[in-house]
């Protein structure tokens, strides 16, 4: 569960914290008073789309930090954490800090639990917590293309597991099928490019090319341009060591010569003459390797000429194919390669056909097999949905999901002749798409052409109540879901979010005084102008306060009397309704 969410310089928001309730959290308040604000600060803390825009005037970045407990951390969440390198062996004790930060250069800074990550890796350790049911979600209702993903989002570890096999097969059977597709290119352009191809083999083959020349041909090119400089100061150290008449070895020499003198004479003097002797070595060892070091450069075997010579050839090559030289040897190898293939044409597309039907059976088997756990999940949800619109006043409503199946491409395979090809997609061949009854006697239709925007709520409420019991741990956050209905459905509408958050933390956005009279906790957000700036002041409302608000929400500006005793006896009725529920 989400325990609490701090909120710093978030468009009018300059700073509020909020604690929540473990079950149901209603946010009320007038309109524009911030509550869509505090959803979207949550968005960004779990992976949304953050922007610079959000900063509120006059600060250099905003913050969004929340803090997750879990009764049970969610094994998917285990997987992504470990995946990402977070440890996640402490979360059952002290949960999971998240903490984002976004400045006005729009730059990102995400720590999970102290570690920094980037919004990829935030956003899918988002999806485990956090359900976010904005007010343009219908849209996925609309959609038919996510109708599919719907459908999968019942399967258990099993169907995951299947869907992974078949993701496996599909990327083999998309490699094979570029390939033979390229194949496919007419023979015309074949020979074109073959005669191309050749050319280039030759002219990679005449360079001679071998790896890292072209780094030792620069380091000896530089070498040899200082052969001069470097044989000329060997020349003059040597000269001033050994050849000078006033050298250093002669100078070292007469130096030892008046100390073997006078050695007997004082008690230092004899170690300080075997010192003497011993720097005369040692110089002369230095002098010699220097001397020896006057043929620096002598022994290459090209001249500073050839050398040149090669190097500008080894840079046109390597201007011409806008590669290294190490990319134009592996380069070779491909063209090589493809070259055979085309001189080899029949050969290989015998064999390519033969990998390509084999890797498409291979797929188009577990597709079926996806294709199958989908109806039986269809059925069960279907039987779900029903039974969650029966609650919510549309008992004689009808929901089904329908398969239809991709369309296929004809392929000719050499020796396997003309065969029909699935075109499969990442998700196998099924397109499923939701259809609905909503009145009695008329026809099943899809939904997007039979449901009213009241309706469209109820649907989406109704696969949320089923999707909850998936996943007990995520956070259902419901921004307005009861927009457009009202009386008794906005009644249903809040025993239903109440049902809800009997198995998961709700956070919901609401105008129902029903869905706000049946949360645990409510809290009304409000903004507040003072010194000529606005901002959101967020309270967590006691029951006298909460009777005035419910009492507003029902009458609107002016709270009478009955008003309040309707809001003390809505309150009561919905405390009796969250006992029968839980």
């Amino acid at each position: 569960m989400l325990q609490s969410i701090m909120i710093e310089s978030f468009a009018i928001i300059e700073q509020v914290t909020i604690d929540f309730s473990n079950h149901m959290t209603v946010l009320s308040g007038e309109t524009g008073a911030g509550k869509s604000i505090i959803i979207d600060a949550l968005g960004i803390l779990c992976g949304g789309r953050g922007s610079n825009e959000y900063i509120r005037q006059g600060s250099d970045k905003l913050v969004v930090e929340g803090m997750f407990s879990f009764d049970e951390v969610p094994l998917a969440l285990i997987r992504t954490l470990d995946e990402l390198g977070i440890d996640s062996s402490s979360l059952s004790a002290d949960g999971l800090i998240i903490r984002r930060e976004i400045t006005q250069q729009g730059k990102n800074i995400i720590r999970v639990n102290g570690q920094l990550i980037n919004v990829t890796a935030l956003k899918r350790i988002g999806e485990h917590l956090v359900d976010i049911h904005g007010q343009n979600e219908h849209q996925a209702l609309l959609d038919n293309t996510q109708h599919l993903a719907l459908v999968d989002q019942l399967g258990d570890a099993e169907f995951e597991q299947l869907k992974a096999d078949y993701q496996q097969a599909y990327e083999h059977y998309q490699a094979v099928r570029t390939k033979w597709q390229q194949s496919q290119k007419n023979e015309q352009e074949q020979l074109q490019r073959l005669s191309f191809l050749e050319f280039q083999v030759s002219e990679i083959e005449a360079a001679n090319l071998s790896q890292d020349e072209y780094e030792t041909l620069e380091q000896t090119s530089q070498r040899l341009q200082n052969a001069v400089k470097i044989a000329q100061g060997v020349s003059a150290i040597n000269y001033l060591l050994s050849e000078h008449e006033s050298s250093v070895l002669g100078n070292l020499n007469e130096v030892i010569g008046e100390m073997a003198q006078i050695q007997h004479y004082h008690d230092a003097f004899p170690a300080l003459y075997e010192q003497l002797k011993s720097m005369r070595f040692d110089l002369q060892e230095v002098a010699h390797e220097i001397a020896m070091s006057g043929d620096f450069g002598e022994d290459d075997s090209q001249s500073i000429d050839e050398i040149e010579a090669r190097l500008s050839e080894l840079g046109q090559l390597k201007r011409k194919y806008g590669m290294e030289i190490d990319e134009i040897m592996a380069y070779y190898d491909q063209i090589s390669e493809e070259i055979y293939q085309v001189k080899h044409r029949e050969d290989y597309l015998k064999e390519l056909s033969q990998e390509f039907n084999v890797v498409y059976q291979k797929a188009v088997v577990l597709a079926q097999q996806l294709h199958d756990a989908r109806v039986v999940l269809a059925e069960q949800l279907v039987k779900a949905i029903e039974k969650e619109l029966a609650d919510l006043y549309m008992p004689h409503s009808r929901f089904d999901v329908q398969f239809q199946t991709v369309e296929s491409q004809r392929f000719d395979l050499v020796e396997i002749g003309a065969v029909e090809f699935l075109q499969l997609n990442e998700l196998g061949f099924d397109i499923a798409e939701f259809y609905a009854i909503t009145n009695v006697g008329e026809a099943s239709k899809p939904l997007v052409k039979v449901a009213s925007g009241g309706e469209l709520s109820r649907f989406m409420l109704a696969l949320k109540a089923v999707f909850s019991r998936q996943s007990k741990e995520r956070v259902m956050v419901f921004d307005e879901i009861d927009t457009g209905v009202s009386g008794r459905v906005a009644q249903a509408i809040a025993e239903k979010i109440a049902q809800i958050a009997q198995m998961n933390q709700v956070l919901c956005i609401t105008h129902l005084a029903q869905v706000a009279a049946i949360a645990a906790q409510q809290l009304y957000i409000q903004k507040i102008v003072e010194n000529n700036r606005t901002h959101t002041a967020v309270a967590l409302v006691n029951l006298d306060e909460r009777i005035e608000i419910l009492a507003n929400m029902i009458s609107g500006k002016q709270i009478t009397d009955s008003s309040r005793q309707l809001a003390k006896e809505m309150l009561a009725e919905m405390q009796a309704v969250k006992q029968r529920l839980g």
